[in-house]
């Protein structure tokens, strides 16, 4: 089955999120991760659901999306046509031995210590899906005591070369739009 990005640009207001939330949920589509947070405008925020499911029914669930008032925008994309990070927190033991071979594991993969104690490290990585598993495949020798390992940060390509001042300002009465790049 395909991996769609469904992104929605929409008013910064928890009850439209639950709305939101609550079309990706009756939708029975596989959920490999959802995202909310402000945009670079104010009072308007991002909601970025990666899903796997077939065209017809991720499309269908895009235009539930733009029935809602509180939604400005709506684009699905193909999630190899995206940019996407993931991002991590691990919680590695340390002991004196390894301590130098743990470092370099860390600089390998341009990861940063944020926090240090004398019996463990914690090391923040980011980076795409496939580089987070081997990052953590390689600390899992140095055992790896806990992890926070977050849904990824997707940002879909841009559509077209639209100036910022055409999106709409929260409050207006513009009809939303739904971009697909999926085949007809």
């Amino acid at each position: 089955m395909p991996t769609w990005v469904v992104t929605v640009l929409m008013e910064d207001d928890l009850l439209a999120l639950n709305r939101v939330v609550g079309i990706v949920r009756r939708r029975n589509l596989g959920l490999g991760g959802v995202t909310w947070g402000p945009t670079g405008r104010a009072g308007l925020s991002r909601l970025a659901v990666v899903v796997t499911g077939d065209a017809a029914a991720t499309e269908r669930m895009a235009n539930h999306f733009q029935k809602l008032t509180e939604v400005r925008a709506v684009t699905v994309q193909p999630e190899a046509a995206c940019t996407a990070r993931e991002h991590a927190l691990a919680r590695v033991r340390v002991t004196p031995v390894h301590l130098s071979a743990l470092l370099d594991t860390v600089a390998l993969y341009e990861a940063r210590v944020v926090e240090e104690s004398a019996q463990d490290l914690v090391v923040e990585a980011t980076g795409t899906a496939p580089f987070m598993v081997s990052f953590l495949r390689a600390l899992e020798p140095f055992g790896l005591l806990d992890l926070a390992r977050g849904s990824a940060l997707v940002l879909a390509p841009r559509a077209s070369p639209e100036p910022a001042a055409e999106v709409p300002a929260a409050g207006a009465a513009v009809p939303p739009r739904v971009a697909s790049a999926i085949p007809a």
